[in-house]
Formats: structure tokens, C-alpha cells, sequence
């Protein structure tokens, strides 16, 4: 039976931290090794702390102003693993499918070295339209020959949902001791196939994964993508094959064929915010 190990960074968790070690001891057809929880250290963590072990997992606490979602995550991969797999996820992922996580481990073998699942929206709102497009029906093998063709789509990556294979994480430098706040999926994945090893999109691995943000909220966090593309300008050789645009009118056409009454009203507001967090992000960035 397939070994793997977990992670998953905690941030004010107590809503989640029982339904998630419930659904997570229910999956099958995997030896689950050791799940780490690296805890962001705010507020009374007491239930978090007795869950987690309760349920004879690990933590590690991480300063709220030291977290980050590409070094924390080297830390436990590097000071907590062992297992050959190594799945990471979001603490407001919801595994529905009993085999998710199999399906998903199942992907790493030979040269792929990492892989990501297919993440659902159940209510009808605007994510759910863009995670349709974004998560595909079918899977996907992505090597360095798909890059030409894919561009920026080639490195299209989750860490909501994903595996890693983790010695060759730790030999390829993993994400090279940069602190990044988001994207560090996307970092790894472009490193992967730059090397000559492949990705891959599990489509029937699936997992329930939705937020619900305001349109300011939304403007922050395209804001804060921008900044990490201006960042991160070696992405700036490559496209995008999918445009927002074309996914702003995709969705627009999705909720007319519903008859989606508050997506048409919602689309207008949220897609701007989107494209103005994007842009002033890279502005922002590209004056400092």
C-alpha cells in the first residue's frame, strides 16, 4: 500500500480542524505516514492543539509574522517527512471522495514528480464557473515540450491539492529559499519541467475547495498576485493562452445559459476588482 505524508498549515482553524482529521483518517487505499501541521500562532489554539493530537498527528508552531506558504511548507517537507509522497493541503479543502487522496498519490511515479487534483465549487456562484474552466474533465501529463504550446498554462498549479515526490524536492532545492506568500506551486511546478520531469492534473481526483470573498477582499488578493508576478518577472516570457478576458466572458455566458441572476449581478464589480488588484500589484511593484 502507497505511503504518504500530509501537510497542511493551519490559520485560525477551529472551524475546520474536526471535519478535516475526520475526512482525512476516512481515505482509502493509502498508509498514511506522518501529517504535520504547521500551526500559525495566533490566538488561543487549545481545541486546534488537543485535536491534532487526538488524532496522534504532529505540529509546529510558525510566528504569524514568519509564516510563509513557500518556507513553512519546505520546513515540514524537509524536518517532518520521510514518506516518498508528500500531499499538501488546505485546511478548507473538503474530502468528499474517499479515494481523493490515492488518486491523486497514484500520479507520482517515474518522472513526475508533481501532481494536483481537481478542485469543485457546489453552489453556482462566479468561482464555481471559473473553477470549471480551470479544472477540467480530463487529465493531464505536462512536460517541458508542452511549454511552447501551453505558455504561462504550463505551470498552472495547486497547492490546495497537490503531491510532491520528495526526494526530488529536497535534490531540486525546492523553492529555492524564497519567501512567497501565494504561487509557490506554480514556482515549483515551471522548476519541474525545466528540469525535464513532467506534471500532472488528476481530474478524478477531486476535492471541494471554495471561498467566499468580498470585493475587496478580492481586489487584495489579485493585488498581491500581481506583486508576485513583478516578482517573479522569468514568468514574463511566457502568456497567457487563456486571457482573463476570455474567462470573464466565459463566465458571463455560463450564468446566461443558468439564467444565474446573482452572477450577472455580481460579474461586473468582481471582474473589475480582479483586473484592478491585478494591475495596480504590478505597477506597485514595478515602481519600488
Amino acid at each position: 500500500m502507497m505511503k504518504v505524508d500530509i501537510i497542511c498549515p493551519l490559520y485560525q482553524a477551529d472551524k475546520y480542524i474536526d471535519g478535516f482529521i475526520e475526512r482525512l483518517k476516512s481515505q482509502q487505499g493509502i498508509e498514511i505516514g506522518n501529517v504535520i501541521f504547521p500551526l500559525t500562532n495566533t490566538g488561543d489554539l487549545t481545541h486546534v492543539k488537543e485535536a491534532i493530537a487526538a488524532a496522534g498527528f504532529e505540529y509546529f508552531l510558525v510566528d504569524l509574522h514568519e509564516f510563509s506558504h513557500s518556507l513553512t511548507r519546505e520546513k515540514a517537507v524537509r524536518e517532518y517527512c520521510s514518506s516518498p509522497v508528500v500531499v499538501m493541503l488546505s485546511q478548507d479543502v473538503v474530502l468528499e471522495q474517499k479515494g481523493a487522496i490515492f488518486r491523486l498519490a497514484s500520479a507520482i511515479q517515474d518522472d513526475v514528480l508533481y501532481a494536483y487534483g481537481r478542485q469543485i465549487v457546489k453552489k453556482k456562484t462566479i468561482e464555481y464557473y471559473i473553477r470549471k474552466k480551470n479544472y477540467a474533465d480530463e487529465s493531464l501529463i505536462v512536460s517541458q515540450q508542452d511549454i511552447e504550446e501551453l505558455q504561462l498554462k504550463a505551470f498552472f498549479a495547486s497547492d490546495a491539492f497537490s503531491a510532491y515526490q520528495r526526494e526530488k524536492f529536497i535534490e531540486l532545492g525546492g523553492y529555492d529559499g524564497k519567501h512567497m506568500m501565494m504561487s509557490e506551486d506554480m514556482y515549483y511546478a515551471k522548476k519541474v519541467l525545466e528540469n525535464g520531469y513532467r506534471k500532472a492534473y488528476v481530474a478524478d481526483a477531486v476535492v471541494v475547495h471554495s471561498h467566499k470573498l468580498t470585493l475587496k477582499q478580492l481586489y487584495k488578493r489579485y493585488y498581491a498576485t500581481g506583486v508576485w508576478f513583478a516578482e517573479h518577472p522569468e514568468f514574463n516570457n511566457y502568456h497567457a493562452t487563456d486571457s482573463g478576458l476570455k474567462l470573464a466572458f466565459y463566465v458571463l455566458r455560463q450564468a446566461f445559459k443558468d439564467f444565474n441572476i446573482p452572477v450577472l449581478f455580481r460579474w461586473l464589480p468582481d471582474m473589475a476588482a480582479r483586473y484592478l488588484g491585478m494591475r495596480k500589484g504590478k505597477k506597485v511593484k514595478e515602481r519600488s
